[in-house]
């Protein structure tokens, strides 16, 4: 992985699909969750936890290369990408930003790749290759412009957000009768991810 120059702030905040009622479709939870399961029993995270060793295993689980790129960000851009080859699978994400938030655009993406989401092109290959001009145009005629309903975003999100907590998990539970404000922000994170 690059090592981090800087820390991109988030620009946008995906809602969650609504089923009728006004309540959060609870099925895209339990989706995301089994694909998570289904997918570290298939491919188990190295421990300790390496992204470039876990793809290695992915690639070879699939029988196809994921190739990752490093891309500069700027706000209001998209911090990461999928683009599906013929023969191989090509992952943009932020170079500018932390290890372990690359990891987890890595992941985001990888969630796309995993529900074969499908998007809008909606970038001119001048438009991209203005974003990283190091790759050809036509490597970049549809790289970071993919743009996917909030229902696909937001079942990315969970996806990318279990993966990266299952496969950085040290097992170790919160202590019962932890107490105090970090015990209470981790019981609130816990039940956020049911």
């Amino acid at each position: 992985m690059l090592t981090a120059a800087g820390t991109p702030s988030c620009t946008r905040l995906v809602l969650p699909p609504i089923a009728s009622g006004g309540e959060i479709d609870p099925s895209v939870r339990v989706r995301a969750r089994t694909r998570v399961r289904d997918l570290l029993r298939d491919v188990p995270a190295p421990q300790p936890w390496s992204m470039n060793a876990w793809i290695d295993r992915l690639e070879q689980h699939r029988g196809r290369d994921i190739d990752l790129v490093a891309v500069d960000y700027a706000p209001g851009q998209p911090s990461g990408a999928w683009q599906r080859h013929d023969d191989f699978d090509l992952i943009a994400y932020a170079s500018s930003t932390s290890v372990l938030h690359q990891d987890h655009i890595i992941a985001h993406e990888i969630a796309h790749l995993l529900c074969e989401h499908q998007g809008e092109c909606v970038l001119t290959e001048a438009e991209a290759a203005a974003v990283a001009p190091d790759l050809s145009a036509d490597l970049l005629s549809h790289l970071l412009t993919r743009v996917t309903t909030d229902g696909d975003e937001y079942e990315a999100e969970l996806i990318a957000v279990f993966l990266m907590s299952a496969a950085t998990s040290d097992d170790v539970p919160l202590r019962p009768g932890a107490s105090g404000p970090a015990a209470d922000r981790a019981r609130r994170f816990a039940s956020l991810l049911g």
